[in-house]
């Protein structure tokens, strides 16, 4: 902390206000009161100067502070905030300040925190979570109680679409298992609220259905904060991690940093079933497979958030990310029994395959922002590096057996693969009010660059390089955007109109193949939310959106990944991007009820479909673009407290789902699947004791349906219960978690058509009994609070305008 300080200092000479205000802040019994609030507001605007806070013995200081007119407001939690009128024209020390003890906050303060609350916009609803009960916990766990966001295999959906995830409007570009891992080493009580965007303005990025932006506090209170925290889990086997978070403010800088430890032993068990065919649609064979696969990692991730006020107009922010897992291993063991159509003894072969992975990622995000005018116009620009680094090497072995279980032949190879890919953004935007009209417009620029090499080698024939199964694949994506946005509101209507063009010039070469894929195309996005307020209770939003999903670099990449010598998934290097048209119909009852009635359509959506072919006794998981997908839903969500204790937030949806598919193995190359499916999706947050210290959380997940390409998923239950107690004057607190109750998470992807039947179980450790604690220090008694209005201001009668 005293080189924290001496760094600041140093940092601070180029200032060149001379006046220092120096005080001690006591209560009536004239004890010191530590870290208590101490603010400066510009008269006569009351604009917000400088601020600091007491120390252990209740004293404060101000520095270098400008000559004039000053209101001084000071507040600590559980007492009556006090404000004085000022001149500054030397450095001056004000003496004890005395505050009043204000019992009604102090009870208020010992026996429940704030409650989170809800906000509908025309395009969003606000999960309002700063200083409540929720942000004892994680960012993860305040993303699974937030209404209308549903978690499936690590992603997060909203409304039937995978969302993208932005943190204070910028874009977070993580794989699902880094997400977790940043989301659950985020404290809760850095998070301000949630923003479930269903109806992406123009501004967000043209791809993606939905968009959940987490905003992160942005209070006046200073001071140093630090945690420590770590969590335990065990299923078969124990996952640990260990992380800290510090975060230090003054009247200039705000910065947050937090590490992350996660290592872990994972096991996953997969049973997959495969019913080949004869060319006259009898029964060949069925192929039985197992897979037991044990990983193991050391994953490290660091990331930060700065923001630095440069005047009373600019300002600086960076967001930063780092993560590396290298040395993770995984080891498979696979058996893969066949029965041929009438027999009675299998035949089959073992397979092993060790795979050791190096893998780090991280991206960069600088921008500037200057305040234009007193309307709040703003432009900005910032720019965003992204990197990605994979190393995979997989060494490969099978033993052939026949139905007398004798040792008929044995196939072994390696393949080396690495890959790198660098993603640069810049971005210019600009906000102003013309009158009763709030116009935004700017302009981004996008460059993907991904190079992907593997050699394949028959360690059967010597270590020979096979060039069949060898490639280098070389990928370049530039996307130029523009785009402009306009709102209004109205005493009983609102609207949000906007358009987003992007072109893209896409280029893709995969050498071994011979195949070049180039892509040129103008991409023209609108948008459209109209809301309108019927009354006190009720009021209906209207909406659509179109968006596109571009192939990822996985989705493109033709390399073969084995699971056995019949089991090989692929990209296709030939995707096309997938469009999507979204209409919403939505009504809000009292902010405790929200009905949305929406329609969902997509040409070539981009999915993953097994094929089997039945000649050669292989499947082929492969990339592909569905012809269409569509979907008819209806959601219902409450959202309340049933009692004091008591808050609930449970969704209810109901859905149709169709798409098409060009049957590549089949004798009929279209095939239409679809299903009729619901979902129920429950939160509970239930205080259990009078002074607020311990928490019980009651969740539960059911999907009877839903469609992944041709594959249908049914009757997915997952369940979760867990209680929070915090100790030490709110200085610690104690968590465990017992999820996947009834063993139900896990269920099979079935694909049955034409002369394709296939099944695949994967049996994850999701029956997890876990630990957690996390212990604050520093200056942690601080609430992220506005900034409240002084005496002197309040009686001018001029107030500054509210949402």
């Amino acid at each position: 902390m005293k080189y924290l300080q001496f760094f600041i200092f140093i940092l601070a000479l180029s200032t060149t206000a001379q006046n220092d205000l120096t005080g001690t802040i006591i209560n009536n019994s004239e004890e010191p009161l530590a870290y208590s609030n101490v603010v400066l507001f510009k008269m006569p605007d009351s604009v917000f100067y400088k601020a600091s806070y007491s120390d252990e013995k209740g004293k404060f200081k101000i520095a270098n502070c400008a000559a004039g007119d000053y209101t001084l407001q000071v507040s600590s939690v559980g007492y009556v905030p006090l404000s004085r009128k000022l001149t500054l024209n030397k450095s001056t020390d004000i003496g004890a300040v005395v505050l009043n003890a204000n019992q009604e906050e102090l009870d208020a303060v010992v026996v429940n925190a704030a409650r989170p609350t809800i906000q509908r916009k025309a395009d969003r609803l606000i999960f309002n979570v700063e200083n409540s009960s929720l942000s004892t916990g994680n960012t993860s766990q305040i993303l699974q109680s937030t209404p209308g966001v549903f978690e499936m295999n690590g992603s997060y959906m909203v409304k039937g679409s995978v969302a993208q995830v932005y943190i204070n409007n910028k874009r977070v570009f993580l794989s699902d298992e880094e997400l977790q891992q940043l989301l659950r080493g985020y404290s809760g009580d850095n998070v301000k609220s949630v923003e479930v965007i269903f109806n992406p303005p123009a501004r967000y990025d043209a791809d993606g259905g939905a968009v959940i932006n987490i905003i992160t506090s942005k209070s006046i209170s200073l001071g140093y904060k630090g945690l420590v925290t770590s969590n335990w889990s065990v299923d078969t086997f124990a996952k640990y991690q260990l992380g800290t978070g510090h975060s230090y403010k003054n009247d200039w800088i705000n910065v947050y940093a937090n590490y992350n430890y996660n290592p872990r032993k994972d096991l996953t068990l997969q049973e997959s079933e495969v019913g080949f065919f004869n060319s006259d649609g009898s029964r060949n064979s069925r192929w039985f497979t197992d897979v037991e696969s044990v990983s193991r990692s050391d994953a490290h991730a660091f990331n930060s958030i700065i923001d630095i006020t440069l005047d009373e107009k600019n300002t600086l922010s960076f967001m930063g990310y780092l993560g590396i897992n290298n040395g993770k291993k995984i080891d498979n063991d696979v058996n893969t029994l066949i029965l041929p159509q009438g027999a009675t003894t299998f035949s089959g072969f073992d397979t092993n395959s060790k795979t050791e992975q190096d893998y780090s990622s991280g991206h960069m995000n600088l921008s500037w922002q200057r305040i234009l005018n007193d309307n709040g116009g703003f432009l900005s620009v910032e720019g965003t590096y992204i990197f990605t680094d994979t190393d995979n090497n997989q060494n490969f072995s099978s033993v052939f057996f026949d139905d007398t279980q004798t040792t008929t032949g044995t196939n072994s190879f390696r393949t080396n693969g690495i890959q790198e890919a660098d993603i640069f953004t810049g971005k210019i935007d600009y906000e102003d009010v013309f009158g009763s009209y709030n116009f935004v417009s700017g302009l981004k620029f996008t460059s993907i660059s991904n190079k992907s090499d593997q050699d394949f080698l028959d360690t059967d024939m010597g270590a020979i390089i096979d060039p069949s199964l060898s490639d280098t694949y070389l990928y370049d994506e530039r996307i130029y955007a523009a785009y402009t946005q306009v709102s209004r509101d109205w005493t009983k209507w609102g609207f949000i109109a906007g358009l987003r063009l992007e072109q893209t010039d896409v280029k893709g070469d995969s050498q071994s193949l011979g195949l070049v894929n180039n892509q040129n195309y103008l991409g023209v996005f609108p948008n459209l939310s109209i809301n309108h307020i019927l009354n006190d209770s009720n009021d209906l939003t209207l909406s659509y959106k179109r968006s596109i999903d571009r192939p990822g670099s996985g989705d493109l990449n033709p390399f073969n990944n084995f699971t056995n010598d019949n089991i090989v998934s692929t990209g296709a290097p030939d995707l096309v991007p997938a469009f999507t048209d979204k209409i919403n119909l939505g009504w809000n009852y009292k902010n405790q009820l929200f009905v949305d009635v929406y329609y969902i359509n997509t040409n070539d959506m981009i999915n993953s479909i097994s094929f089997q072919n039945n000649d050669t006794n292989t499947l082929i998981l492969r990339s592909i673009n569905l012809n269409y997908e569509f979907q008819y839903s209806v959601d219902a969500t409450f959202y309340n407290y049933l009692n004091e204790s008591w808050l609930t937030s449970t969704t209810f949806g109901a859905f149709y789902m169709e798409n098409e598919v060009d049957a590549l193995q089949s004798a009929s190359r279209v095939q239409q699947t679809n299903t009729t499916g619901y979902y129920v999706d429950t939160n509970n947050l239930i205080n259990l004791s009078e002074d607020g210290s311990l928490d019980m959380t009651i969740s539960a997940t059911y999907l009877s349906s839903i469609l992944f390409g041709t594959y249908k998923y049914e009757n997915l239950f997952t369940s979760r219960i867990g209680f929070s107690k915090t100790l030490w004057d709110k200085r610690a607190v104690f968590t465990a978690s017992y999820s996947d109750i009834f063993l139900s998470a896990n269920q099979p992807f079935v694909s049955r058509y034409q002369n394709q039947d296939n099944i695949e179980l994967s049996l994850l450790e999701t029956q997890l009994f876990s630990l957690g604690f996390t212990y604050k220090f520093g200056n942690f008694r601080l609430e992220n609070r506005s900034t409240e209005t002084p005496e002197e201001q309040e009686r001018t009668g001029k107030k500054t305008k509210g949402f």
